[in-house]
């Protein structure tokens, strides 16, 4: 297991960097990652282990929900999760706009959080009479579906029957 994400950005030195080897600097910061690392994990176990969002946090950490005006694009608040094992932090509100409704069928497109960017994106679905939604990517965490109709005009919080709508698929630890 390596350090992923921004939780722990690894230091490089330059040879023969003075005042002191870059070699012995660098055995140095190995195990700064292994005790960082150690530390993560210990934390991810004290909030239960496994993957989710971190319960009672913060009121709404990570809820998808329509923006305002409703529109073709959802906002994401900002929060904290473990994924993998890892800490996930989104510092702030993100807007993921341009969701193109579907032609013919409708379709369950996917909002997750990605550990290695430390940023929040749209997965699409495939068109469908019956759709299904498509899984997390690797190191993501799902956070919504999101329900679109062909001809929609905007994505609301709610189903309106019209257009498309989200329901909350967050896990908590």
């Amino acid at each position: 297991m390596a350090i992923r994400g921004k939780s722990f950005i690894k230091t490089s030195w330059a040879f023969q960097e003075r005042p002191v080897a870059s070699a012995k600097l660098n055995n140095w910061d190995d195990r700064i990652e292994a005790a960082l690392e150690l530390l993560m994990n210990l934390v991810s176990l004290a909030w239960g282990g496994g993957d989710g969002v971190l319960r009672n946090a913060a009121d709404g950490d990570l809820v998808v929900s329509a923006t305002s005006p409703p529109a073709l694009g959802v906002r994401v608040a900002p929060g904290y999760a473990f994924i993998e094992r890892f800490p996930f932090h989104l510092e702030a509100s993100a807007v993921l706009g341009g969701i193109a409704p579907p032609l013919n069928h409708p379709r369950i497109d996917l909002v997750q959080a990605r550990l290695d960017t430390w940023d929040v994106t749209i997965t699409p679905g495939n068109e469908a009479v019956a759709p299904s939604p498509p899984e997390p990517g690797a190191a993501c965490l799902a956070l919504a579906h999101l329900h679109l109709r062909p001809g929609m005009t905007a994505v609301f919080n709610a189903d309106d029957g019209l257009n498309g709508y989200i329901s909350d698929v967050r896990t908590y630890v």
